[in-house]
């Protein structure tokens, strides 16, 4: 590499304090500075950071400069993209994680190639969720990124392959190099443990947003529960346990990232349901969640075309896939039998350490930037 001061900057929108930023940026940027990387880490923060997570970071050896969240919605994200452009650092590789930081790297003026690493199809996603202030005129301004970012970014990363011919088929010109990096997860901290005894329980783990399928995950539930005692916990970070998601759950628990470890070991699986609306927008991402339970050697119940989903778990045993027009009927049995097979929390680690895998995820990041400072 060159005489710049960073070997990489990471370039993120999203706060390190929160789940997403906990559990995939801190272990990437951390991972990749143990490498003997030089890494800049630069995120917008909603709230002052605690002293132990700032020493924690400096000791790992990242440099974090952190930005101020600001106001929500469009206004709040135009803003953040100006005040991201003006702070890029110096350094031999860019990475974008998403549209936003890959815009402003690539308009900031460092002569540095780029890597837009797509973690979803970001405007259609903010449609289907329902953001605020979300219209016809800032989804365009969204999808101007999403542009801008496949014409001038030098390499590009996905969570899913389902993902590339929808980004094919929406622009002329896309990255020569490109990798599939599935959402990451620790492995070292979600580690595999024999089913556990008593009454069989579902954990419902994270937020649930209109991404989400309330009506359609009541219903399996439901259906469950027609043969099959259940207890269903939601878990939820940063809530108040009298929030409800009225899905029929027994419990409602606040836990923050570093605790579900020990929660997910709790339960004999997961359940992630989301709305089949928009299949272009659920090809392009795999919730955390889903990870997390796998590693943990939990099979997950999930709607149609998540991400790869339905092709990993077509032969795997690791987890049942249920569309939004199938009966349910004989449900309950299928997650009792693959709960009772021995060999399942294997069937879901093998998966989990072949596709979600942290350490994986970051030689793979590493090899990435390598092959961008190759090609000139």
């Amino acid at each position: 590499m060159n005489s710049a001061k960073f070997d990489v900057a990471y370039l993120s929108i999203d706060s390190i304090q929160e789940g997403v930023g906990s559990s995939q940026i801190t272990p990437l940027v951390m991972g990749l500075a143990a490498q003997g990387k030089k890494v800049c880490l630069v995120t917008f923060e909603k709230s002052a950071p605690s002293p132990e997570l700032v020493d924690r970071i400096q000791k790992s050896g990242v440099v974090w400069k952190r930005r101020e969240f600001g106001r929500t919605g469009s206004i709040g994200g135009i803003s953040r993209l100006r005040d991201l452009r003006r702070n890029v650092p110096d350094a031999d590789v860019l990475h974008g994680r998403s549209d936003i930081p890959t815009a402003a790297a690539i308009w900031s003026g460092v002569q540095a190639p780029v890597l837009w690493d797509v973690r979803s199809l970001w405007s259609d996603q903010r449609q289907l969720i329902g953001t605020q202030g979300w219209n016809s005129i800032t989804a365009r301004g969204a999808r101007s990124l999403e542009n801008t970012s496949a014409k001038h970014a030098k390499a590009m990363t996905t969570l899913t392959a389902a993902v590339l011919p929808i980004l094919q088929t929406r622009h002329s010109r896309l990255p020569a190099i490109r990798e599939v990096i599935p959402t990451c997860v620790q492995t070292s901290k979600f580690v595999s443990s024999p089913m556990p005894k008593g009454q069989m329980i579902c954990l419902l783990s994270g937020t649930f947003n209109n991404y989400y399928d309330i009506n359609r995950t009541r219903q399996i539930i439901e259906a469950i529960r027609k043969s099959i005692n259940l207890k269903v916990i939601w878990v939820r970070a940063g809530e108040s346990p009298d929030t409800r998601l009225g899905v029929g759950e027994d419990l409602v628990v606040s836990a923050s990232h570093t605790e579900m470890p020990d929660l997910v070991k709790m339960a004999h699986f997961g359940m992630a349901i989301c709305k089949e609306d928009d299949l272009g927008s659920l090809a392009a991402a795999v919730p955390t969640k889903i990870g997390e339970f796998l590693a943990s050697g939990r099979p997950v119940i999930v709607s149609k075309g998540i991400g790869d989903l339905d092709t990993f778990f077509k032969d795997s045993k690791a987890g049942i896939v249920v569309s939004r027009e199938a009966s349910l009927d004989g449900l309950a049995t299928q997650i009792k039998n693959l709960i009772a097979d021995p060999e399942a929390p294997d069937h879901c680690r093998n998966l989990a350490m072949e596709h979600f895998d942290m350490e994986k995820a970051i030689t793979i990041y590493s090899n990435v930037y390598m092959r961008m400072l190759e090609t000139g």
